[in-house]
């Protein structure tokens, strides 16, 4: 076969292609559907399985941001209470750290006030969890 004849087949290939494409982009949807079932195809259950498919995918991804949102919090609760903080021995003295931690920055107070309740009322347990968060933001007072 000469270079002409090829170039001759590949011409009237592509220009069938380009009909077959315009006659389905052209034809109404009726007379696709018919004509898929009557080669036995079910049209619906491509539709079907194609919802199915980007519904899996759809939640697979939201689900990996919602997993890696938690495994990230779990990695800061981890650290915060993991980590080594020199905090006062009594109870009085960390009431007095976190005070003063307050005090220094005055913005936060009513963050703990508003959100939770008066200062006067947290328990140890809350102070303590509280002053591991200002250090681990390095937002305790320094030692004199």
């Amino acid at each position: 076969m000469t270079g002409k004849e090829r170039r001759s087949h590949t011409e009237r290939l592509e220009k069938l292609l380009d009909y077959l494409g315009d006659h389905i982009r052209s034809a109404p949807g009726d007379e696709l559907i018919e004509t898929a079932r009557e080669q036995g195809c079910d049209p619906g259950e491509g539709n079907t399985r194609l919802k199915g498919f980007l519904l899996k995918v759809f939640k697979s991804h939201q689900q990996k941001k919602l997993a890696e949102a938690k495994e990230g919090y779990k990695r800061e609760l981890a650290s915060i209470s993991e980590g080594h903080f020199d905090l006062p021995k009594t109870k009085e003295g960390r009431r007095s750290l976190f005070i003063a931690a307050l005090a220094q920055a005055s913005q936060l107070q009513p963050a703990f006030t508003l959100q939770h309740r008066e200062l006067s009322e947290f328990s140890d347990e809350d102070i303590e969890s509280n002053l591991k968060k200002l250090a681990q933001l390095g937002l305790l007072p320094e030692e004199k």
